[in-house]
């Protein structure tokens, strides 16, 4: 499941779908999160098919740049 298109979002599911490819898998982070190892790359690999629905990865970094991002996009797995 992709990060929502709008409304509120937090850092952890954002990992999630980076890390599981599920936004709403409910994992709970067992490490510090920063907005800008998220939108860099440092977490998971930025999925570019998911373009313009990605972080632009340069500061300031932003979470509504996550919104409808779909770390699974173009791998058989997104919707």
């Amino acid at each position: 499941m992709a990060v929502p298109s709008s409304g509120q979002i937090d850092m952890n599911s954002i990992k999630n779908e980076l890390l599981a490819s599920n936004y709403s898998s409910g994992t709970a982070a067992t490490t510090p999160i920063g907005l800008k190892e998220l939108s860099n790359g440092s977490i998971a690999t930025i999925n570019t098919a998911n373009s313009p629905n990605m972080p632009n990865g340069v500061s300031p970094h932003m979470m509504s740049e996550f919104y409808s991002y779909n770390h699974d996009e173009g791998t058989g797995g997104g919707v």
